[in-house]
């Protein structure tokens, strides 16, 4: 085997894939000596997804070669939803075969389930993360947000942040007849927030919708915008793995 992963929280990883399952069809892995990155993006290039996972994130984490592949996250998706709250997820790569070996063993049980996900390409083109300097950031809980793009939905496609100096972030949305405004202040229910400059920007609702996933696995979202530049959203999970969300602003 080219590697061996066993990661405990299966219900964890479920969030993952379902966010994985609601950006694109394929996500690359990336297996190395001390951790497994996925990333994907968007077919209409509005939103990359990156997920960094430390080796000390899994029960057993050997690794005998570095490996990358693209495999479906459809069909990944449907393995792990079928993970309960006793099964860890092993994850084992045969070089010789095109597919993903995913293992969910239940560990009261012992009661062991085997499933190949396709591997579409062994030599994938590596994604680079976005490099800018946002000019408001802030931190919520993951709840919260997800109650804020729930609210989006309702009255259109598109969400507005504008910050201002004394460190006031107003979310807005309009549609037919139909306007909303929720003006987050420090500590209402802002958990930290620093603007250097004030600034506005709009996102799309349907990769606002993918980003709220992950909050199922987390507790607490790091926001990251500027002036008409792409939104960084961080989402840390309990034991260690991050999850990165960049959706691209909607310009004129």
């Amino acid at each position: 085997m080219t590697f061996h992963l066993v990661y405990d929280a299966a219900t964890k990883f479920k969030y993952v894939t379902q966010t994985l399952a609601k950006i694109s069809d394929e996500a690359t892995f990336y297996v190395s000596g001390d951790q497994l990155i996925i990333w994907q993006m968007s077919p209409d290039k509005t939103t990359l997804a990156v997920l960094k996972a430390p080796s000390m994130s899994f029960g057993e984490f050997n690794v005998e070669e570095e490996a990358k592949f693209i495999v479906r996250t459809d069909e990944l998706n449907k393995v792990i939803r079928r993970a309960t709250r006793n099964d860890s997820i092993i994850f084992e790569r045969d070089p010789s075969e095109l597919a993903l070996s995913v293992t969910l063993r239940d560990r009261k049980t012992g009661l062991v389930r085997s499933f190949a996900v396709s591997i579409l390409d062994i030599e994938p083109p590596e994604i680079r993360e976005p490099s800018f300097d946002a000019t408001t950031r802030f931190s919520l809980d993951a709840s919260i947000f997800k109650i804020i793009v729930q609210d989006v939905k309702v009255v259109g496609d598109s969400a507005t942040f504008e910050s201002k100096e004394e460190g006031v972030v107003t979310v807005k949305a309009s549609g037919e007849e139909k306007e909303y405004v929720w003006e987050m202040r420090p500590n209402a229910p802002l958990l930290d927030v620093d603007v250097v400059e004030p600034s506005v920007s709009s996102y799309g609702r349907t990769p606002l919708e993918a980003a709220t996933k992950p909050t199922g696995a987390a507790d607490i979202v790091r926001v990251e915008y500027a002036t008409d530049y792409p939104m960084r959203l961080e989402f840390t999970f309990p034991n260690g793995e991050r999850m990165y969300i960049y959706i691209a602003p909607l310009t004129e």
